[in-house]
């Protein structure tokens, strides 16, 4: 797996993960790499605060140029992933010499797709950019290309309790992972487990910074208010295993409600 993050974010979202007990960290440039069962994308897709999308890798492999790409693409078995007449949509990142601008990347992958389906099941799937059934990532670095499925589907850190379009504020909000950024560089998600801890926050803004601060000392799960994921329309989707966090994430947060052994103080000014 590999997730993504705003750039300087790399070493924040690791130890993110590593406190979530994730296998295998290792940040890179723009991500953090990881490893695991499926549960393990699952998890960070519910918990982390930092990333903005999961990728679950299907495979790697070399993309010196479009037909290596194609191939690469070809050989994976689609009708494993993609239902008949789904939706798709597929992020394209990298180049190099020869694959020389994104467009080309996704509709070469989109080429290769699009064919295999139509070998193996007879039907032709169409894209989708707006609101696809699933999401493809493919990364190209130099000569090879990673390709894989978006878990999260929308960016992580829409939460799911931003104003709505009707209800524009005056300011544009902080997004959801700088906020929470800030608050792991304050130290605050150790801090919010003492015994009545204090928040101040000045400029509060839109209120982001205290939705965040609040979400990590109560221990509720940042994707608890998110409807739709990107798993959603994939076949390969642990249904069961997604279920069970979730249940696990509702019971952690109503009982740490229930105990009432923590009430952060969130000092605002604005």
């Amino acid at each position: 797996f590999y997730a993504t993050c705003p750039t300087g974010f790399e070493r924040l979202l690791a130890d993110e993960l590593r406190a979530l007990r994730i296998p295998s960290v290792r940040p890179l440039r723009g991500q953090v790499a990881f490893a695991g069962e499926l549960s393990s994308g699952y998890r960070v897709c519910l918990w982390s605060r930092l990333a903005s999308r999961v990728v679950v890798v299907l495979a790697r492999g070399a993309a010196s140029d479009a037909d290596e790409l194609y191939h690469l693409v070809a050989d994976l078995p689609w009708e494993e992933h993609l239902a008949a007449g789904a939706t798709f949509a597929i992020d394209a990142h990298g180049t190099n010499a020869e694959l020389r601008n994104t467009q080309f990347v996704s509709l070469r992958t989109k080429d290769a797709l699009v064919d295999r389906m139509l070998a193996r099941t007879g039907t032709r799937p169409a894209s989708d950019t707006a609101r696809p059934d699933l999401r493809l990532a493919v990364r190209i670095s130099r000569e090879h290309a990673s390709v894989g499925v978006d878990l999260s589907g929308t960016p992580l850190f829409r939460r799911g309790y931003e104003p709505s379009q009707q209800h524009r504020l005056s300011r544009p909000p902080l997004r959801a992972d700088y906020a929470a950024a800030l608050l792991a560089l304050g130290g605050w998600a150790k801090r919010s487990q003492a015994t009545n801890p204090l928040l101040m926050a000045p400029f509060v803004g839109s209120g982001t910074l205290a939705v965040e601060a609040a979400g990590m000392a109560l221990a509720h799960a940042p994707g608890l208010l998110r409807t739709r994921w990107g798993f959603d329309g994939w076949l390969g989707h642990d249904k069961d295993a997604w279920d069970a966090l979730v249940r696990e994430a509702q019971v952690r947060a109503s009982t740490a409600d229930d105990a009432g052994t923590t009430h952060p103080t969130l000092w605002l000014d604005d």
